[in-house]
């Protein structure tokens, strides 16, 4: 083949497949497209030297793509149910109104708030852009009666990752590697159940995963959960006024694509926890 057919052929390559400027695997096969240019030449003009030939390097997607295991958790191109976060809300039935309602008969009230929760619990989706998501959505939404009769709507939120993954594909013989830690957190209170709480809370545990990712090459923030405690009335007596009466308890969920030989759970875990108390 002659230089420019080769050449041809390259760019052909380079058209078909998506991302390559933007990729690592793009990069590489650039160089492999300018390393056979280059050979060509050189056989063509009798050059005492040849370059050496490279493999040609292939597409990390698409041995994604073979493995459904790892697919939902290491894609970054939609939203999926290994990827979420989950929050909650504690309302008085009535909060579910919009002006000029009435509650429904107490038989369907239950009908009524599992319909109403996603529009509400969507209103967390711009926490979650704002900390760890390019996009975010309601994949499932509950709702149940607290021991106060209360309302405790939980959503899980599904996310598309702004944080980078890492390539699991570099890992001969792995597993998944799954661990949950619980986030500290500073003072007498937990964190008030607020917008600037959750998005720091899921920036700690983006940060501990990309600790993660350094080390072993690949690190996926599955899941970050919020369960709301709610202050007795004698606990906001001696409490400022105007505090808020519910405060968070974070849990974040990391996953690992690593050489078993390399990471355990055990071994995880007890990185997680030295993270979480220097985060």
């Amino acid at each position: 083949m002659t230089g420019l057919r080769i050449l041809s052929f390259c760019i052909g390559i380079i058209i078909m497949l998506p991302m390559i400027a933007v990729s690592l695997w793009g990069f590489n096969m650039t160089q492999w497209v300018n390393n056979e240019v280059a050979r060509n030449d050189a056989i063509l003009n009798d050059a005492a030297v040849i370059p050496d030939a490279m493999p040609m390097p292939t597409n990390p997607l698409d041995w994604l793509r073979s493995r459904a295991d790892l697919r939902d958790t290491f894609t970054r191109d939609e939203i999926t149910s290994d990827r979420i976060v989950v929050v909650q809300e504690i309302i008085d039935d009535t909060d579910l109104l919009r002006p000029g309602e009435t509650l429904p008969d107490p038989v369907f009230l239950e009908l009524y708030a599992n319909a109403r929760a996603p529009a509400r619990l969507i209103a967390y989706c711009p926490d979650v852009l704002s900390a760890i998501g390019t996009a975010c959505d309601v994949l499932r939404s509950e709702v149940r009666e607290n021991r106060n009769g209360k309302l405790v709507l939980t959503g899980h939120l599904g996310f598309r990752p702004v944080a980078v993954l890492g390539d699991p594909s570099k890992v001969q013989e792995g597993v998944l590697i799954s661990g949950r830690v619980e986030l500290p957190y500073s003072g007498d209170l937990r964190p008030a159940n607020e917008p600037a709480s959750r998005i720091k809370a899921m920036q700690d545990a983006q940060a501990i995963c990309d600790q993660l990712r350094r080390q072993y090459g690949n690190c996926v923030l599955s899941r970050v959960s919020f369960d709301i405690d709610e202050l007795w009335i004698t606990d906001l007596e001696v409490l400022p006024p105007g505090t808020n009466p519910q405060r968070l308890r974070t849990s974040a969920t990391f996953k690992v694509y690593a050489d078993s030989a390399t990471l355990d759970h055990l071994s995880l875990m007890e990185q997680l926890h030295e993270m979480a108390k220097r985060s």
